[in-house]
């Protein structure tokens, strides 16, 4: 059976068991996948993050520009206020505004542009070259503006990006990973050979249990690892031999990790 499979069965469990205690006693028998709800979910609230910070922008006065490769432009009304640049991954960049062709009249009115036919092109009615004038000084205080103003709802959108990253990280792509290594002996790396010894797959998956980091994200991809390691490796007809996992507890250096050392090994 699938490792991902398992996971997901796991998560429908936890995401379900609210339904399954309803009063009303109805439930669906509709098939689902509680790793796709949690990412949809995810990425609504990600959605709703950035809107936010859209909207503090629009208080200042930006509005967006362009919209290229998941990237907005938004420009000040003002034309010596700083620039901002917004990546769909929740990181903003605030640089000097460049001179740019911006005619008097409404945005949806092409004939504005006449003001810069000759001889008004070098006129400040058609170029607005306000934000290579401004002093440094003054510059600082604007950018300032803009990162007090946005501070908060950035940190939220960051927030929810790196949870739907790490949801997608933990629900899909390490169980699907963890099931090819075992299953199809997929190497580490594209161009090394494919593992053929259930020995070296089981190196493979020791070492990347072995060799996670300390933090929260890290511990959760160590115990989604670990449970792979009881309910496939330890159960099928090539378990890890107890100095397998001696070996991998001892390169494990994170102190407030479980060792493996409650897994059941099985006879060879």
């Amino acid at each position: 059976m699938p490792f991902n499979f398992l996971v997901s069965s796991l998560l429908l469990v936890v995401a379900t068991s609210a339904v399954a205690s309803d009063d009303t006693g109805i439930s669906s028998d509709e098939p689902t996948i509680a790793t796709e709800e949690i990412i949809v979910h995810g990425e609504m609230e990600i959605a709703r993050k950035r809107a936010r910070v859209i909207q503090n922008l629009k208080h200042l006065g930006y509005e967006e520009a362009t919209r290229r490769n998941g990237r907005s432009v938004y420009r000040p009304k003002v034309a010596y206020k700083p620039t901002v640049v917004i990546d769909d991954d929740a990181w903003m960049h605030i640089k000097r505004s460049p001179i740019r062709v911006d005619p008097p009249g409404r945005k949806d009115n092409k004939l504005r542009y006449l003001w810069c036919i000759p001889p008004f092109t070098i006129t400040a009615a058609c170029i607005q070259v306000g934000g290579q004038v401004i002093g440094q000084r003054k510059l600082e205080s604007h950018k300032e503006d803009v990162t007090r103003a946005t501070s908060f709802e950035m940190r939220e959108w960051r927030t929810a990006v790196i949870a739907v990253a790490m949801d997608k990280r933990i629900g899909e792509e390490i169980p699907d990973m963890l099931d090819q290594v075992w299953d199809n002996g997929q190497p580490e790396k594209s161009h090394d050979p494919i593992l053929t010894e259930y020995s070296d797959r089981r190196k493979v998956i020791l070492d990347f249990w072995a060799s996670r980091s300390c933090v929260q994200e890290g511990q959760a991809v160590r115990e989604l690892t670990a449970d792979f390691i009881a309910e496939i490796i330890q159960t099928s007809a090539h378990p890890a031999p107890a100095e397998e996992l001696v070996s991998a507890n001892e390169r494990q250096r994170c102190p407030d990790s479980d060792p493996l050392s409650g897994v059941t090994v099985s006879a060879p």
